[in-house]
């Protein structure tokens, strides 16, 4: 884990991004991103209670001006986890274009802001990308190998008990 850094977290309120969140603000500065409102609100007053003190702010990676004012209210980020992304599956054939716009153009901006300045991205992906034979699935799948070409790096994960939306809460 480190220890000491600047960390970006897109998507920050979500189940993945607010785990990586509890833990990392133990030892360092967090900044948390994600159009969710009240994930968000939520998050911040758990750990407002329990002593960690984190910053944010409601902000969608689609918008590329979001990350000029994170650096306005931030110390400059050193390291961006980047969990924003739609992850549902069925949803993803009734608007595709929603998932396009932000699984793979959200993350070519967290790319763009990354190479700008020179961060490290971490990109947290999915398991769907195997043999992806859904929308959701093809656009992680394009933001991975973004990401690869960027020189950053992905790490998948599958279903995630007791996550938001997760498949094992429908069975």
């Amino acid at each position: 884990m480190p220890k000491n850094e600047y960390i970006l977290i897109t998507g920050g309120a979500g189940s993945i991004g607010s785990e990586l969140v509890r833990q990392l603000a133990k030892e360092n500065q967090v900044y948390i991103l994600d159009n969710n409102e009240t994930a968000f609100f939520n998050l911040h007053e758990e750990l407002n209670q329990s002593g960690l003190k984190v910053q944010g702010q409601v902000g969608d990676i689609r918008d590329q001006g979001v990350f000029g004012r994170i650096v306005r209210k931030f110390a400059f980020p050193t390291l961006i986890y980047h969990c924003a992304a739609l992850k549902h599956v069925t949803p993803s054939a009734w608007s595709p274009e929603d998932y396009i716009s932000t699984n793979i153009d959200g993350t070519l901006n967290v790319l763009r802001f990354a190479e700008m300045h020179g961060l490290k991205v971490i990109n947290i992906s999915t398991d769907k990308v195997v043999n992806a034979n859904s929308i959701m699935g093809a656009t992680k799948r394009v933001a991975e190998i973004a990401v690869r070409d960027a020189g950053q790096v992905s790490v998948r994960f599958g279903n995630v008990l007791g996550s938001r939306g997760s498949v094992i809460e429908i069975w």
